[in-house]
């Protein structure tokens, strides 16, 4: 799943809230490989939990990219912010609310790919699968 890791920041969970259902929680530190599903045409956020170790990180954000046939389907940046090192703190920051596609065209599973910055430098990315049911 990881492509590249940076020992000070530590991307721990995913809580996906979806209208309509519960939130399902998915869990990114020590996961072989992340697959999330997602019903079609509705609208959802997600927290996103992590951690900092070691040294401030400051200007922290995340690209989301999401493909359909080799090609850029969506790209989403958050900026998450500046925060200090802790060894037992989790940090949470929640997503602006976003919808997903409706058609029945759009279901299918689609590759993902999340990469973390601080500034322009890369600290962590990883590949999942998001499933439009």
């Amino acid at each position: 799943m990881s492509i590249h890791q940076h020992p000070d920041f530590i991307p721990y969970q995913y809580v996906v809230y979806v209208e309509g259902k519960d939130p399902e929680t998915v869990q990114i530190e020590g996961s072989e490989s992340v697959h999330t599903k997602i019903p079609g045409g509705v609208k959802f956020h997600q927290v996103v939990r992590f951690k900092v170790k070691n040294r401030k990180m400051e200007n922290l954000r995340f690209v989301q990219i999401t493909k359909k046939a080799g090609i850029t389907f969506k790209k989403t940046e958050i900026k998450l912010g500046t925060f200090e090192p802790s060894e037992t703190e989790i940090y949470e920051v929640e997503t602006p609310e976003d919808e997903t596609p409706g058609s029945w065209l759009t279901r299918g599973t689609y590759p993902c790919t999340t990469t973390y910055y601080e500034g322009d430098k890369e600290l962590y990315t990883d590949s999942w699968t998001l499933e439009l049911v």
